[in-house]
């Protein structure tokens, strides 16, 4: 088996931002996740995978989360769009179904073009070339809802790579990489954590553990059944309640980022136990 891997899930701006928190909480306590031998990354983790496997100090990111600077992008999610996700779900049998019918919706919906995604996604990333350290991104291909591993070979820029892995269906449009339409591979599950399989040591950050298709505790015992060690890790009620109701808010980044980094205490023993054995 390969090293070490951080698979870091979708949860919008709330997510990513306790993410961060827990991230450089960990760090503080002495297990930093940054040194990952793959980062895997869903929607808002591909955002916050990027920088990290760029090399963003972790410091610098937690900070940044603490700042509403106003120019972030305003998205919002009609109650349509809500309704037909969780349609979507009681159809479908499978994670593969929900995403092509999901995808289905994302193709036929009229939104925003292509290049306004992009270029909300530009602000919130100011990263923009592929790092050297491997980073896969998850995106699902809008017409089948296979889950694929975007990365620096998949023929795409970063930007346009990160924006396909978190364009919400019925939101902004699939992006387009490599001859096929891309949507959030939040789709078919919030972490798609199975793309780090291979790996010995696994540490999940799930900020919305169960959603369209797969959950994350799932992942977690398939892998722990390939025989790697995994750490699962999903917010605790401090951290709910920081979250509200609206994962889409950048307002509550700042209370995201520091219930993530208070949670942190309590989870380094576990953390440290399957990241360094």
């Amino acid at each position: 088996m390969a090293g070490r891997a951080l698979v870091l899930g979708g949860g919008g701006f709330t997510g990513g931002a306790w993410e961060v928190g827990v991230l450089a909480g960990l760090a503080g306590a002495g297990v930093d996740l940054t040194d990952a031998d793959l980062v895997v990354g869903t929607s808002a983790g591909a955002i916050m995978g990027a920088r990290i496997a760029a090399g963003t100090p972790l410091e610098e990111l937690y900070e940044s989360q603490l700042v509403l600077r106003g120019d972030e992008p305003a998205i919002r999610v009609p109650p349509a769009v809500t309704l037909r996700f969780l349609w979507a779900m009681l159809l479908s049998r499978t994670p593969e179904a929900t995403a092509r019918r999901l995808g289905r919706m994302a193709l036929a919906a009229r939104t925003v073009p292509q290049e306004e995604a992009l270029e909300a996604v530009g602000a919130l990333m100011p990263v923009r070339e592929w790092p050297s350290r491997p980073l896969h991104l998850a995106a699902a291909d809008a017409h089948t809802g296979e889950v694929a591993a975007l990365h620096s070979g998949s023929g795409a820029d970063l930007l346009r790579a990160v924006t396909a892995s978190g364009t919400l269906p019925g939101v902004w449009p699939p992006v387009a990489i490599g001859g096929r339409r891309w949507i959030d591979g939040g789709v078919r599950s919030t972490t798609n954590a199975d793309l780090a399989r291979g790996h010995r040591r696994i540490v999940i950050l799930a900020p919305v553990p169960k959603g369209p298709g797969v959950a994350a505790a799932r992942h977690a015992e398939e892998l722990r059944a390939d025989g790697a060690e995994v750490a699962l890790l999903t917010p605790d009620a401090a951290a709910r309640r920081a979250f509200g109701r609206d994962a889409l808010d950048p307002a509550r980044r700042a209370a995201c980022a520091r219930a993530g980094r208070a949670q942190a205490a309590a989870l380094a023993g576990a953390v440290a136990g399957v990241w360094h054995g």
